[in-house]
């Protein structure tokens, strides 16, 4: 079965789409929580449990039931948050990379698809 350049243009994105994830989710036991892969100063993004407000911070620290980290490198105000409220944690450095991606890659597959399709039609 052979497919053609748009249809593997088109599986292509997709797996790229599909291939990472820079959002890490918690459990509600707080003891499974896994907060190690929280590295100090870089920005992070923190959904609540029981609310949809989300927090964005420049991680610091973890004290043992705390996730401590300032608003940003110029306002050096100080946000502590619960570790048993936070539902899910977003790297934002990684999540701006991805979206670059993501960009880069839709422009890539549609010039494709157009040069396949102009190539076809000329035929």
């Amino acid at each position: 079965m052979r497919l053609s350049l748009s249809s593997k243009s088109i599986l292509l994105a997709g797996v790229f789409a599909l291939s990472s994830c820079a959002t890490t989710k918690y459990s509600d036991d707080v003891n499974q929580n896994n907060f190690s892969n929280l590295r100090a100063g870089k920005p992070y993004s923190f959904k609540l449990k029981n609310s949809t407000e989300t927090k964005k911070m420049l991680f610091s620290n973890l004290t043992a039931d705390s996730i401590i980290g300032y608003s940003t490198k110029k306002d050096s105000t100080r946000i502590s948050l619960a570790k048993k409220n936070v539902r899910e944690s977003k790297d934002l450095r990684n999540a701006k990379i991805q979206t670059a991606a993501y960009v880069i890659g839709a422009v890539g597959v549609a010039a494709i698809v157009i040069s396949s399709s102009k190539a076809t039609s000329n035929e």
